[in-house]
């Protein structure tokens, strides 16, 4: 398939209109390797051998250059493979896709490594239109795996331009979910959603200025501007639990939780519902 056709992949049709689509078409490239490969093989074997060396190498490249072949074939087969073996892949496909591909990534190799805590790898995602020049896109996902590497302990991925312990991938997910439940739930516009962005801006920048926190009181009046003027067909009861079900959600566990990261949340669910 050429890439604006993979780019497309991850649109569906609008509920409301079905000749229409929503979502973004756009790539993801994810660039992995494995961390501290070298301190791996250093440290590995207590009674080290040029056998013993031989076998690691191979099972360390079984990962990426058997099983990955075979579970992009079954679950992801509108990802690419540009290269994958030894110790590192590189993979284009659809930007929703790839984020999904290298969540399963790193569970499945977490349990080919039975459970090893000191035997990761770290990954970088960059989003990118298909009519992009891939040298450029596959230089954003470098850049983006450098800064998986340089987060304390590795282990880490990097979208969006956030990093994260590959333990708090599984938080977002469920943010995300919960954000396109509410949006069902309680209509929310595009614009509520794209106006939390400044919030998790204010957020980040709370322990170098003090007066950012008042995030808090600003999203809190937005909200309650939007349960009045949006929700009008509800009591006062309706709309108070719609409020409060709004604060805890997202204000609570996930700008304020989650930091900064829940710009993956909001990009995520954004690029989702985009009409055009």
């Amino acid at each position: 398939k050429p890439l604006d056709m993979l780019a497309s992949e991850d649109r569906c049709p609008k509920e409301a209109d079905l000749g229409k689509w929503l979502g973004i078409a756009a790539l993801g490239v994810l660039k992995g390797d494995v961390d501290n490969l070298g301190e791996i093989f250093r440290v590995g074997n207590k009674q080290p051998s040029f056998a013993k060396y031989a076998s690691l190498s191979r099972q360390m490249n079984a990962f990426f250059a058997i099983w990955l072949p075979w579970h992009l074939a079954r679950k992801h087969a509108s990802v690419y493979t540009v290269f994958a073996g030894g110790d590192d892949f590189f993979l284009i496909g659809p930007w929703r896709s790839v984020q999904k591909l290298a969540a399963d990534m790193q569970q499945e190799f977490r349990r080919y490594v039975a459970g090893n805590a000191e035997i990761h790898f770290s990954a970088g995602i960059a989003t990118q239109k298909p009519g992009s020049p891939i040298h450029a896109v596959a230089e954003l996902a470098e850049d983006a795996l450098k800064a998986a590497k340089d987060h304390p302990g590795k282990n880490a991925i990097t979208c969006f331009g956030e990093t994260l312990s590959w333990s708090c991938w599984p938080t977002i997910e469920s943010a995300h979910t919960r954000l396109g439940e509410l949006r069902k739930e309680m209509k929310l516009s595009t614009g509520y959603v794209y106006g939390l962005l400044q919030f998790v801006e204010m957020r980040r920048e709370e322990a170098s200025k003090p007066e950012a926190t008042i995030w808090r009181s600003r999203f809190q009046y937005r909200t309650r501007r939007f349960v009045v003027d949006k929700l009008r067909g509800l009591n006062d009861s309706e709309r108070k639990q719609g409020f409060t079900q709004l604060v805890t959600d997202i204000a609570v566990k996930g700008i304020d939780e989650l930091g900064s990261n829940y710009r993956i949340v909001l990009f995520n669910h954004l690029y989702q519902f985009r009409d055009r």
